[in-house]
């Protein structure tokens, strides 16, 4: 098992995987990047996700990417969240040796760039909701999972 010790999300930090956004007293954010997509991928698309948080520890076992779309994370309920990312190994899949794991403040809100290795969003609180806004091609493929050789754990209590 892989540990991994989280550390806070900053767009510097981020930058390689994508883009954070901070909610501000403006009365109006525009999130540049949250519908980056292919011409494969003309369907935008904007869900609610319900998500129940791991009591103490998380255990990685499986990646996912978005080849055509990039793909936004607003939490609704004001939660953190547990962000999880991952180099290419060339062509063979995730490079488990390069995860790296985030917390992402309440105001914080999260955009991978198209084709990013991540891990599906953590909230902290016991139940949170967020927006996820993305495109897709109305065909299938839209996201692809990829499984890690040795899984990969975070301490929540850390």
């Amino acid at each position: 098992m892989i540990p991994l010790v989280p550390q806070p999300l900053t767009q510097e930090t981020f930058a390689p995987y994508g883009l954070v956004s901070g909610l501000t007293t403006a009365s109006s954010l525009l999130i540049d990047g949250a519908f980056d997509a292919t011409e494969d991928a003309p369907k935008p698309v904007l869900q609610l996700v319900k998500i129940e948080s791991p009591q103490q520890t998380v255990v990685i076992q499986q990646l996912e990417a978005h080849p055509f779309s990039a793909q936004t994370f607003l939490p609704l309920d004001m939660s953190p969240s547990l962000i999880v990312v991952c180099d290419w190994n060339g062509t063979k899949g995730p490079d488990a040796g390069t995860l790296k794991a985030f917390i992402a403040q309440p105001d914080q809100i999260v955009t991978y760039h198209r084709g990013v290795l991540h891990h599906k969003i953590t909230p902290l609180a016991p139940l949170s909701t967020f927006a996820m806004a993305m495109r897709q091609t109305g065909r299938g493929g839209d996201t692809v999972l990829y499984e890690l050789g040795e899984p990969a754990s975070v301490d929540l209590g850390v």
